[in-house]
């Protein structure tokens, strides 16, 4: 037998009472239900909105990339730079280096950290290295200067890597003694002989020129541009002067447009 919660009522099984507070009480409920129903409605909405926008954006990154890949001649910048071999990164280094006249960089790619601490103690105070920096700057900035006279101002430079080649017993022995001699540092891992297309462009005219450099991995310091070339000597531009080596037939090379 039940009753009514709220009159006293006896009820039948299966009913519900009729008296005012059993209504509200029921219509409390029916509420209560909806409200929830409405709510879980809301929060699904907005999961698949959220969903939805994500989704668009993936998308849209997407199609730029593309858009990228196709109008830079099927190469995305960002991911070969993301995939580009660390030995090859010292030449990159290298042309963005010069293009803003910056020869503190340059040390930082072809010299080992401590021959680097080295020189710095030899100069003197932090003014007086500013001043040493400053001056090879601005002996980059004269050359610059003179190639205006042939390309026309803004004279910047390029590079593309064309090959790349193992070194040789005798110049992993001559590298491994630049290094043991000038920069008293020893533990040469490994290096290339790289071949690297270089334009020199201003607004008026261009030349491009092969030159074989090497790189070289060096411990402590990791992958290095080493400043002694073949025919082609990087080092100069921060004040190292090397005796130019008798160069292969391949090692200097000068395209005519």
């Amino acid at each position: 037998m039940r009753f009514c919660g709220y009159c006293g009522k006896e009820l039948s099984e299966g009913t519900h009472c009729d008296c005012r507070e059993s209504i509200i009480a029921a219509e409390n409920q029916k509420n209560r239900l909806a409200a929830r129903e409405i709510k879980a409605a809301a929060s699904a909405n907005k999961r698949q909105l959220i969903i939805g926008a994500v989704c668009i954006i993936i998308m849209i990154t997407a199609f730029i990339r593309i858009i990228i890949f196709l109008f830079s001649g099927g190469a995305d910048e960002s991911v070969v730079r993301s995939t580009r071999p660390d030995y090859e990164k010292p030449i990159e280094n290298f042309v963005t280096a010069y293009n803003r006249n910056n020869s503190e960089r340059m040390m930082k790619i072809m010299l080992p950290s401590d021959y680097i601490d080295e020189i710095r103690r030899d100069v003197g105070s932090s003014d007086e290295w500013n001043e040493y920096i400053t001056e090879l700057n601005e002996n980059i900035e004269k050359e610059k200067e003179h190639l205006e006279i042939v390309y026309g101002r803004n004279v910047t430079l390029s590079a593309r890597i064309i090959d790349k080649k193992e070194l040789k017993k005798s110049e992993i022995t001559e590298i491994t003694e630049l290094y043991e001699d000038t920069f008293n540092t020893k533990g040469l891992k490994s290096g290339y002989k790289i071949k690297v297309e270089f334009q020199t462009e201003g607004r008026e005219d261009y030349d491009i020129d092969k030159h074989w450099i090497y790189v070289v991995e060096i411990k402590g310091d990791g992958w290095l541009l080493c400043p002694k070339g073949d025919g082609y000597n990087p080092g100069s531009y921060i004040g190292l002067e090397f005796d130019e080596p008798d160069s292969d037939k391949d090692s200097d090379e000068k395209i005519n447009k």
